[in-house]
């Protein structure tokens, strides 16, 4: 794009090299999150300036020209759009001054996605513009990507009746930090261990085999029947908080077994009272026929 500036009886043509990068702190958003786009403009190299002379009595040679460089080049301000569904909460930044070749100047500024946001990559139109202009000398699209996806959480085989595994995965394309699954019932007899499980930092397509403990509480008794647990994941992406959707399982107790074992010690006492009695009648009938008549 091309600087336009009149002055002095010339016409001045400023071409600006001026690199944009930006990137955004979390790669990628979920519905409202709040983000840090921080977008870095650099000058490639030193600005060319073509004079065109121009005025009274001045002259005009064809397919000549005058070439000056110019070392720096100004920046007055810029400007970052929102696309609707994602707003730019900071201000335009305004006198930003000038860009020597190989500088680098950062500008930050807040975005905030919409809570019903949907999947897909978002463009904000990102602007510069010269001293005194009003249409922008550089415009860029910048992409900002959202992903509803959660951490995703499954039942895992278990070795034991007692225990319930699961395998806890995260299918986005940025890493999340401070993962937590946390178990609930609706019988509050019900203990799990730990009561709660810290995973921390999942990557991206990571996947995770944690492990509960289920037992009631001693000296309560779970209601008959199976019992209904859900688990859910809390995570941040970024710094804003999330919770999974509750993955709801159940749990069988084991009170067949219970019973049973229960029930070996009094059926080990009645088999040694009935040998015990057995013993007892067949002696007393050996004596009574010993007695003799």
């Amino acid at each position: 794009m091309l600087l336009l500036i009149a002055g002095c009886g010339a016409a001045y043509e400023y071409n600006l090299p001026v690199s944009i990068k930006a990137s955004v702190n979390p790669s990628v958003l979920m519905p409202g999150d709040l983000a840090v786009m921080a977008i870095e403009l650099q000058l490639n190299s030193a600005t060319g300036v073509s004079v065109a002379p121009s005025g009274p009595g001045m002259g005009t040679v064809a397919g000549t020209s005058i070439t000056k460089t110019q070392s720096s080049t100004p920046i007055n301000r810029t400007v970052l759009r929102g696309s609707g569904a994602i707003h730019v909460l900071s201000p335009e930044y305004r006198n930003v001054g000038l860009i020597g070749p190989g500088d680098r100047v950062v500008l930050y500024y807040k975005i905030k996605a919409d809570e019903n946001i949907t999947t897909g990559t978002y463009l904000l139109d990102f602007s510069v513009l010269g001293p005194g202009q009003e249409i922008a000398d550089i415009r860029r699209q910048i992409p900002v990507k959202v992903d509803t996806a959660s951490v995703s959480i499954a039942r895992a085989d278990s070795a034991s009746a007692a225990s319930i595994n699961l395998n806890v995965a995260n299918p986005r394309e940025n890493t999340l930090n401070a993962v937590t699954v946390i178990p609930e019932s609706d019988q509050d007899s019900l203990e799990f261990y730990p009561d709660r499980y810290y995973i921390g930092t999942m990557d991206p397509d990571e996947v995770f085999t944690i492990s509960f403990s289920v037992a009631s509480q001693p000296g309560r008794n779970l209601r008959g029947g199976p019992v209904n647990i859900s688990f859910t994941a809390q995570y941040k992406n970024g710094e804003e908080w999330h919770l999974s959707e509750p993955f709801i399982t159940t749990y069988e107790p084991a009170q067949t077994q219970q019973q049973n074992s229960s029930l070996l010690p009094a059926g080990a006492v009645l088999i040694i009272l009935l040998a015990c009695g057995s013993w007892v009648y067949r002696r007393r009938r050996r004596e009574r026929r010993a007695v003799p008549r």
